[in-house]
């Protein structure tokens, strides 16, 4: 009597890496696409849903380009750090840390709601980013460090 094994089976399976909990980048709005496969990785590491997979991505590509633009001025030669970590079930935090001048997204400085004269003013900046990151977001946190910034935006994978 003979067996009959599959092709695949029989194939000697690897390994599938864990993605590292940490990305560095430099500072330049090109790096900002090895964001995304590291994300992608995350997610299927944490099991993390499409709709939250999309908060994620939104506050990440605008916290990052933010610090770039904004803290960094588009200079080169800086760096920053994105780690991901996952304290309890259900639950994924990103922590953003880098070394641009005190910027407190959190602080509460920026209303809540921001009428729109027209639609094209959805197109300019000035603000509405953050908003965007509070409503995708289930935490928001910010920590003023010594020689930097320290952003933490949190997930909650129930929702």
């Amino acid at each position: 009597m003979s067996t009959l094994v599959s092709p695949v089976s029989a194939m000697p399976q690897k390994d599938i890496a864990k993605p590292p909990s940490r990305l560095t980048l430099k500072s330049q709005l090109d790096d900002m696409a090895l964001l995304w496969p590291w994300v992608e990785a995350l997610a299927l590491e944490y099991a993390i849903p499409e709709d939250a997979l999309f908060g994620v991505h939104l506050c990440l590509e605008e916290a990052i380009s933010n610090v770039i633009r904004h803290g960094y001025n588009g200079e080169p030669g800086h760096t920053l750090s994105v780690d991901c970590v996952s304290p309890k079930a259900h639950e994924v935090l990103f922590v953003i840390e880098d070394q641009a001048p005190p910027f407190d997204p959190v602080s509460g400085s920026i209303p809540e709601e921001q009428p729109a004269s027209s639609p094209m003013d959805y197109l300019r900046p000035g603000g509405r980013g953050i908003l965007l990151m509070r409503k995708f977001s289930g935490s928001l946190a910010y920590e003023r460090l010594p020689g930097g910034n320290r952003l933490t935006i949190g997930f909650d994978l129930t929702r």
